[in-house]
């Protein structure tokens, strides 16, 4: 497997510590890096960790696997992260970047400009399957770790989110005479249906439709198109909504009467 291209950029999400009545903002994840070197070997960690993610479970992924992984002592790795937990929200938060920069560069309404509405929707489904399949280790690892209470599930979420937005714009391009705030409703429905799929492929393994069927794409993309030619459905009534409501209601008026 390919190894990921880590760029060197730094990011790091502050979180609030309180100090008496003041409220700092200044936990950062990564330590800055001075030199060339050092920061060839925060890179080194950064994929060594994200290749022990593909072999296994975050929990049982220790620092000195880490460490070692990357060819560095413990004492390296400490140099340039806070901890195992800072560590892995560093790296999900350096493939946000990567996710985010790929696709304004790649997935382009230049790129799909001699596409039909068909062709641009498996484009875009296309897509999210290879992403979710490329991180398939990183998004199970955020599964767990969130559990235990971690926010760091709200970065995942939001680049389901941004892949959403920007497949919506593509496709949207290519409707002729349709009602394009519909139309973003629709897709956005048939979007989260696939995302779900994705997601509980990833965390249980399934027998229909796995992550890594050949045939996924193309019954995804069957259920965007689906939801995308759906008229809207007619809104609810109360008892629509709740039949056991109108059978409780209906055995009261019958009792009354008898009573009566």
């Amino acid at each position: 497997m390919s190894t990921l291209p880590l760029t060197a950029v730094a990011l790091s999400r502050p979180q609030s510590s309180k100090i008496g009545k003041k409220i700092t903002l200044a936990v950062v994840k990564a330590f800055p890096t001075k030199q060339r070197r050092s920061e060839q070997t925060r890179e080194k960690l950064l994929q060594a960790g994200l290749d022990l993610l593909r072999c296994g479970n975050y929990e049982d992924i220790s620092i000195s696997q880490i460490s070692v992984s990357a060819g560095c002592s413990i004492g390296s790795f400490y140099l340039r992260f806070r901890n195992k937990e800072a560590f892995f929200e560093f790296l999900i938060e350096r493939i946000s970047d990567i996710l985010r920069k790929g696709v304004r560069e790649n997935l382009t309404k230049e790129s799909v400009k001699g596409l039909t509405l068909a062709q641009t929707v498996r484009l875009c489904v296309d897509h999210y399957v290879q992403s979710n399949r490329q991180y398939e280790s990183v998004i199970r690892a955020a599964l767990q770790y969130s559990i235990n209470g971690s926010d760091d599930w709200q970065p995942v979420r939001d680049n389901g989110l941004m892949l959403h937005a920007h497949y919506i714009d593509l496709i949207i391009g290519k409707l002729r005479g349709s009602s394009h705030e519909e139309a973003r409703k629709h897709l956005f429905v048939g979007l989260q249906i696939i995302s779900g799929h994705l997601i509980n492929s990833i965390a249980h393994p399934v027998n229909t439709l796995p992550l890594d069927d050949p045939d996924l794409s193309h019954w995804l993309c069957e259920v965007v198109m689906h939801c995308l030619k759906l008229k809207p459905p007619a809104p609810a009534t109360l008892n629509q909504k709740n039949p056991r409501l109108r059978s409780a209601s209906s055995m009261n008026k019958n009792s009354t009467l008898r009573s009566k």
